[in-house]
């Protein structure tokens, strides 16, 4: 088989060098810019009325400042056990009720969500292996008495 005579009298310089190479960039950008849009698609929104949650904001902003002020704050952790929410000794357990929401942003069937009644360890432990690897966003709502508390924490969970 013979090769055609355009492609034995070709000859390399450097504009074809140069053509070749703003080829090989605009495909590589090319192929980033659709593995974003790609990427945007797969993020879901949280809340399907955004627009009404957003008036209820200012008194989750209140819940925020509640928690803030506390004199020992609620800790979230998360170690081989699981994720962990700590509540101080003050606190009496019996008065503490409230939501754990564990909220996967790119995955809502992941998503869940953990009513709580604190008994006398004042602690709540959700076990790894409901966990899947990733990054997890926690809210955490509860109320002692007549006041409420909000708290968020953002985790990543790997291996």
């Amino acid at each position: 088989m013979q090769l055609p005579e355009w492609i034995r009298n070709f000859r390399w310089n450097w504009g074809w060098a140069l053509l070749l190479v703003f080829i090989t960039f605009m495909s590589v950008f090319l192929y980033v810019f659709y593995l974003s849009f790609k990427e945007l698609r797969t993020n879901e929104m949280y809340v399907k009325d955004y627009y009404t949650e957003e008036l209820q904001y200012g008194k989750v902003l209140a819940r925020k400042q509640n928690a803030d002020t506390m004199r020992v704050p609620v800790k979230i952790s998360h170690d081989k056990k699981g994720l962990t929410v700590r509540f101080p000794d003050y606190l009496p357990p019996q008065k503490v009720k409230g939501t754990l929401v564990l909220y996967r942003p790119n995955a809502k069937v992941l998503d869940k969500t953990i009513p709580f009644v604190l008994d006398s360890t004042r602690k709540i432990l959700v076990p790894s292996d409901s966990l899947a690897y990733g990054r997890w966003d926690v809210h955490l709502d509860w109320q002692v008495d007549t006041t409420g508390y909000y708290l968020e924490k953002n985790l990543w969970i790997g291996k």
